[in-house]
């Protein structure tokens, strides 16, 4: 758990005045950097693709009408806390839809600053994490597949087994310095399973 937050930036896509007087110096009191990003004709002026996932936050204000652009809806790639004014439900599902993980609502008051960067930096990291988990797991269900069609095209080329077309994979994937499922993938990509031909060692 993230429990120290020095040497962070904050970024506030809103505009300046009572209601984040406080929020900035609370910022300032626990180690983070404070900028306000331009906005042009309500929207920020600002690329996801710029963000440093180690380092900055986001600080979104609710209350204007699609301050991320084009962007809006798709999940930042940094925390992102939704400043909240008027609570109703179409804003706060918009926050939800831009990535919120944790709200403040406007005026912002000091002592709340610290419990809302605490839930929104970390329940971002868990998010992040999951995805990449589900992203590892679906690239090895693609891989398993792979190697499962390799094994039935060397199985139908070579008139072979599954055990033995499996350990011709094995040990070509060895000579071409690739895990067993890449090469399984690169034979599928090429159509190269002729190329593979058994050789009995008796």
């Amino acid at each position: 758990m993230t429990q120290n937050f020095s040497r962070r930036r904050a970024l506030l896509v809103c505009k300046a005045g009572y209601a984040t007087e406080h929020l900035e110096s609370m910022l300032v009191k626990l180690g983070l950097t404070v900028e306000y990003v331009p906005l042009e004709e309500g929207q920020a002026a600002l690329s996801l693709n710029e963000l440093d996932h180690h380092r900055d936050i986001l600080f979104l204000d609710g209350d204007l009408p699609s301050p991320l652009g084009e962007a809006y809806g798709t999940t930042p790639p940094v925390p992102l806390i939704g400043l909240v004014g008027l609570e109703a439900p179409s804003r706060l599902k918009a926050l939800l839809n831009a990535g919120a993980t944790s709200f403040l609502k406007k005026p912002v008051h000091g002592s709340c600053v610290y419990s809302a960067l605490f839930l929104g930096v970390n329940e971002h990291r868990m998010r992040f994490s999951l995805k990449k988990s589900a992203e590892k797991h679906e690239h090895k269900r693609h891989q398993r597949k792979a190697l499962i069609k390799a094994i039935l095209n060397l199985m139908e080329v070579n008139s072979i087994d599954d055990d033995t077309a499996y350990e011709m994979l094995r040990k070509e994937s060895m000579k071409h310095r690739m895990n067993i499922e890449d090469y399984s993938q690169h034979l599928l990509d090429e159509c190269s399973f002729r190329d593979v031909r058994y050789q009995s060692n008796h």
